[in-house]
């Protein structure tokens, strides 16, 4: 590799760090070998880069067990000696101002920067040092205004402009869910003003990843809903070109009625819901079909019945999901407002 084009910095998505990942009751280990190996992955795989830069929503909670924080230090301990950044997002913000990661600013000794605040520095690369904004998330009370219009407007104020920025906010431009950004009742940063200050701007917050003109929004980490597939981390080169690289991990399918053919499209690894609405189709054929996947969900929804849920031998479908479903249906409301409502929360 030629110095001009050398892998510079690392980039980190949303972690969402918590005690287990979601769906971890349908897997033998609790998912933990799966997390084990994503960041075993990553450390390797940014072993050529100098500085390592985390998107915000390190963890999933504000507050977390010692065994969360502790697997958190111990991976970005496995960094060694390299620069790390990481900025605070909304799931680590708490109600007080302080954040989930306030407690890394304690650990002296470490090239570790933590960022819960908008901040301009310098990251080295070679003869030509690169001018890096961190703009955390933040909400209208913490920048004094009312409306998240007016605090996109004054976060932008308060971007010195430079080479690379770095956010934990939504970019107009881009998508969530197949929903233009536009439309979230959230601080939304302007792409056309970002762009007028940046050469790269990379984003976390929204995990689905993507690529806009200048913007890379880097996506989470592991994944955690259904629907969810491929998951990335990126690396910048020097001449601020970006490395999209494919991290491993269990794909999540939902499926209604599944034939053999859309079963055979799904790799084996794979967790699985399977809803089937046809009272032709043989349950315990499907079942056994199921079980070459690494989890199943298997439901039985038909008009007019009672929903049947078999989890692999039986248990009960505890996913946030499956619960705002039979809560909507209780509360007679429409499941899509809610969906989307925790989407938006995620």
């Amino acid at each position: 590799m030629t110095k001009e084009t050398k892998n510079l910095i690392g980039v980190i998505g949303d972690m969402h760090m918590r005690d287990f990942l979601p769906y971890a009751d349908y897997i033998s280990d609790k998912r933990v070998s799966e997390k084990n190996k994503i960041l075993d992955f990553i450390v390797k795989t940014f072993e050529d880069c100098e500085n390592i830069v985390i998107l915000g929503d390190i963890f999933h909670s504000r507050n977390n067990s010692s065994e969360t924080n502790k697997d958190f230090v111990k991976f970005i301990e496995n960094f060694k000696d390299k620069n790390i950044y990481m900025i605070s997002g909304n799931h680590s913000k708490k109600g007080d101002g302080k954040t989930a990661i306030d407690f890394l600013k304690e650990i002296k000794d470490r090239n570790w920067n933590v960022y819960t605040n908008v901040a301009t520095a310098t990251i080295k690369n070679g003869t030509n040092p690169l001018k890096v904004s961190f703009v955390p998330y933040m909400f209208n009370h913490e920048l004094d205004v009312t409306s998240s219009e007016e605090a996109s407007d004054k976060l932008i104020k308060m971007m010195e402009g430079g080479d690379i920025l770095f956010t934990h906010h939504a970019i107009s431009g881009t998508t969530f869910h197949g929903i233009k950004t536009e439309s979230l009742k959230e601080v939304v940063l302007q792409k056309i003003e970002l762009e007028k200050r940046y050469s790269l701007i990379m984003a976390g917050h929204i995990h689905d990843p993507q690529e806009v003109d200048k913007i890379v929004v880097a996506g989470s980490v592991f994944t955690a809903e259904v629907g969810e597939k491929e998951k990335f981390v990126w690396k910048i080169k020097s001449d601020l070109s970006v490395e999209k690289i494919k991290l491993p991990g269990r794909e999540i399918h939902k499926i209604e009625n599944p034939t053999d053919a859309d079963l055979k499209k799904i790799k084996k690894g794979s967790i699985v819901k399977a809803v089937v609405t046809k009272k032709s189709i043989n349950v315990d054929k499907l079942k056994e079909k199921l079980s070459v996947f690494d989890a199943s969900l298997l439901i039985e929804n038909y008009p007019n019945k009672r929903k049947k849920m078999h989890i692999e031998d039986g248990a009960f479908d505890f996913s946030i999901e499956a619960l705002l479903k039979l809560y909507a249906k209780e509360k007679d409301v429409e499941v899509e407002k809610l969906l989307k409502g925790l989407a938006l929360i995620n």
